[in-house]
């Protein structure tokens, strides 16, 4: 199953309790689901209800500001992966 795939008839279905955090409610996110969506823990969701179909609809968090240009964010992000030891090695320096 693969991201294109979600919301066919063909996809399996997750069921979740709501539970208490705090002040909150928590629902979790199934570990192979995140897995295909490459969602790790610390990123950001957006959560939303969709009054017309009746939904809550989750999705990745665009932390990009909009005049960044995709090829940009991919040359850091490839700068990063390459350089990340090195990156967290500074901190103990």
């Amino acid at each position: 199953m693969d991201a294109e795939m979600l919301g066919s008839k063909d996809d399996k279905t997750y069921t979740r309790r709501i539970s208490q955090v705090g002040n909150s409610l928590s629902v979790s996110i199934p570990k192979d689901l995140a897995t295909m969506l490459n969602l790790n823990k610390g990123d950001e969701i957006e959560i939303y209800y969709d009054k017309e179909r009746g939904e809550i609809v989750m999705k990745r968090a665009n932390r990009i500001p909009k005049e960044v240009r995709p090829e940009v964010v991919m040359a850091m992000n490839r700068a990063i992966s390459k350089y990340d030891e090195a990156l967290r090695n500074l901190k103990y320096r």
